[in-house]
């Protein structure tokens, strides 16, 4: 589905773009080019990865300055961004044009030769700059500069004098002891009125028995509700992607081209569409004033709501059965209502599958309910309250959350379920496990968690489970962080989801084996305070680091080392 039009209000380079409306789901990269003219910005690998589309990036005023891939950036998500590209580096002066430090740093070092990746670079040195006047020594901008520019691709392999130059500019910086800017101050909620009865009009106009009077109240149940739905679903996709045989079905899987941006085509696009949800339900709670929810329970479980128990399992035709009737729009799998004989084939084996033929049908599938009674409450706090939130944004939200559940990823897992996805076609009885094109290994799922008191075994399985789990906590708690600070680590959590955490899943697969995805009993946001929810999601990035390093010998090469100290220099900038 095509994203609807978003309002732009961004500043490039000091000019402020606003005014009209631009698509939701067009990358930032694109609009640079297409709608600014300015095509300084690279695009190399489009997945966020080799870094040639970096720009600087101001989230709001007072705000520190950070890199982001702007190939990978929906203008969804870039309202209020004051950014900065390397057309903007160099400053005029009296009608004379002054290249920025790092620029010249580069000329003088003959630090590039194709230079395709040097406005990544001369961008990333921008931002390391600005954050060495904190640095105390040359150590500590060493390092700043190495978490900064880490993560760049040169193909030309120039790495050396790019962190030379920036080495150098950056250390003359912080001699210089530059005061940063202020932060800005947090505004809190807005006042809450006293809760009022539900009249009988109000009760009728819900068209369901709420638990409670409190539209807000309720709000925050149904939500949180969702919130685990949406986390059980991003993780049932994510097991099922990382069971897909690759290279052979790499198109299946996503690993090439899950840069999200329209109409997923694979199950790793599916996956970060449920990410995309999880911030519709977490982003509607904050903004009601209560905390953000990342908690679920173990698999198995059973979910009210949900019509099937919640299961970790490789991809196949039963579960494919289960994700179609799950995503499925009303009606659709209804065998009761009028269809074509195409579609009524296509139910009748949907049910012969799910064995509906022997047992008791699925439970009704209620996810599409439940944010329509989300919907419904709205309007009661709206009527109640109508100052306290931007109503039609938020049904706007949760008017896409609900189409694309029941429009594209059911589009999607049928033409998996019926064989006619692209990544399939040609093969022959791609579902029977027996056949050589079946596209999807059988994994054995076990917890990653070692017994009480004893260590992770030095061994590759326990090595990568264990990996596996911290890159997954690490995920959560900067998702849980991101809400409740505008969406700042947002990609860091993307990125750690996308690269090392996919990149361990695919190891494990290659050996029987899946990502545990165990719960971190301690929940993702355990501090008692917003400083103290910080400094333990730093740490839980640091554990990374260290297991990396402790078992640098079992990962696989194209485990993306730099993410978590990247992850690391970010968190560093709120303290």
């Amino acid at each position: 589905m095509q994203e609807p039009q978003t309002a732009l209000d961004l500043t490039v380079n000091g000019t402020r773009h606003t005014g009209r409306d631009v698509p939701g789901d067009m990358s930032l990269v694109h609009f640079l080019h297409e709608d600014l003219g300015l095509t300084g910005t690279k695009i190399g690998c489009s997945i966020g990865e080799c870094r040639a589309c970096t720009v600087a990036v101001r989230a709001h005023p007072g705000a520190a300055l950070v890199t982001r891939q702007s190939c990978m950036t929906s203008m969804r998500h870039v309202r209020g961004w004051d950014i900065v590209t390397v057309e903007g580096l160099a400053t005029d002066s009296g009608g004379r044009s002054t290249l920025h430090p790092v620029q010249k740093a580069f000329l003088e070092r003959d630090a590039f030769q194709c230079g395709y990746c040097a406005p990544g670079f001369a961008i990333a040195g921008r931002v390391a700059v600005e954050h060495a006047v904190d640095e105390s020594d040359e150590g500590g901008v060493e390092a700043l500069v190495d978490a900064v520019l880490g993560p760049h691709v040169c193909r030309c392999t120039g790495y050396d004098r790019y962190r030379e130059a920036v080495v150098a500019v950056a250390s003359a910086a912080a001699d210089e002891h530059r005061a940063g800017p202020a932060a800005a101050p947090e505004t809190g909620p807005p006042a809450r009125r006293a809760t009022a009865r539900l009249s009988a009009e109000e009760a009728d106009a819900l068209g369901y028995t709420p638990l409670f009077d409190d539209p807000t109240l309720e709000l925050v149940r149904l939500l949180r509700d969702g919130a685990e739905i949406e986390h059980s679903l991003l993780v049932q996709y994510l097991y099922a992607a990382f069971s897909v045989k690759v290279p052979r079905y790499t198109r299946l899987a996503g690993w090439p081209s899950h840069r999200y941006g329209g109409r997923p085509l694979h199950l790793l696009g599916v996956a970060i569409e449920e990410m995309t949800h999880l911030d519709i339900v977490n982003g509607l709670l904050v903004a009601l004033g209560s905390a953000p929810h990342l908690g679920r329970q173990q698999f198995p479980y059973e979910q009210d709501i949900y019509p099937f128990d919640f299961v970790l399992e490789p991809l196949s035709l039963g579960s494919l059965a289960k994700y179609v009737y799950v995503e499925a729009p009303p009606d659709a799998v209804d065998p009761d209502r009028p269809h074509t004989p195409e579609d009524r084939a296509f139910i009748e084996k949907l049910y012969q599958v799910l064995g509906a033929g022997t047992e008791p049908q699925p439970r009704p599938n209620q996810v599409g309910s439940l944010y329509r009674k989300v919907g419904k409450v709205l309007e009661l706090l709206e009527k109640r309250e109508p100052d306290r939130l931007d109503y039609p944004t938020w049904r706007a939200r949760l008017d896409v959350l609900r189409e694309e559940g029941e429009s594209e990823h059911f589009a999607l897992f049928r033409a998996l379920f019926e064989g006619t996805h692209p990544a399939l076609l040609g093969a022959q009885q791609v579902w029977d496990p027996g056949s050589g094109d079946h596209p999807v290994i059988p994994l054995h799922h076990a917890t990653g968690l070692p017994p009480s008191g004893e260590p992770v075994r030095d061994e590759t399985v326990p090595a990568l489970r264990h990996l596996a789990n911290l890159h997954y906590w690490a995920v959560c708690m900067l998702l849980d962080q991101s809400y409740r600070r505008g969406g700042q680590f947002h990609s860091a959590a993307r990125r750690h989801m996308t690269g090392p955490l996919r990149s361990l899943g695919t190891a494990l697969a290659h050996r029987g084996e899946g990502v545990p995805f165990d719960v971190f009993v301690a929940g993702y946001a355990p501090g008692r305070d917003e400083r103290e929810n910080l400094a333990l999601t730093r740490s839980m990035v640091s554990q990374t680091a260290i297991a990396q390093e402790r078992y640098a010998r079992h990962l696989p090469p194209d485990y993306a080392h730099t993410c978590a100290w990247e992850t690391l220099w970010e968190l560093s900038l709120m303290e």
